[in-house]
């Protein structure tokens, strides 16, 4: 069973999904029920179900990030990605709070430093935004870049980061 629990944060509304494993997935009020739904199935062939027995932890350890509290994130997650996309997440992850990194220097770190791009999908397919914080990675030239929550949501990320 996947349990999905959406609630207010300083960014908008959030939506985790967990199975009794772990976290497994970090939504932004920008992506619908259905299109969640859909990636459940595609994701696991299951269906979510509303709670918040599974997901009580990491939700108040994300409010408590988001309001400056916390700078770290450890609730247990389930990574649903292919190598290649975890190794570059597990990567940012280790990018320190406040500190921001380019795609090519990420793509450096994963030891491939032609992967630039690769390294921008795997952050725009990132299950768990802010767990693997792939707010932090820029642009070369200091540009934002993108970011699959808006523009707005990251700079305000990197500056709850840099007060």
């Amino acid at each position: 069973m996947i349990e999905f629990n959406y609630f207010q944060s300083p960014i908008g509304k959030l939506t985790l999904a967990a199975v009794k494993e772990g976290v497994i997935k970090i939504s932004f009020s920008n992506e619908s029920i259905e299109l969640m739904q859909q990636w459940y199935r595609r994701q696991l062939g299951m269906k979510a179900v509303r709670g918040n027995d599974i997901t009580q932890h990491a939700k108040e350890q994300l409010l408590s990030y988001l309001s400056g509290r916390r700078q770290s994130l450890d609730f247990p997650v389930v990574h649903l990605n292919s190598p290649f996309r975890k190794k570059v997440l597990e990567a940012e992850r280790k990018i320190p709070y406040g500190e921001t990194r380019s795609y090519r220097e990420v793509a450096q770190m994963v030891h491939n430093s032609k992967a630039s791009r690769a390294v921008g999908s795997a952050n725009a397919e990132n299950p768990l935004p802010l767990f693997f914080p792939c707010h932090r990675i820029i642009c070369s030239d200091g540009s934002l870049g993108e970011f699959g929550w808006g523009l707005e949501v990251k700079q305000w990320l990197l500056n709850l980061e840099t007060r």
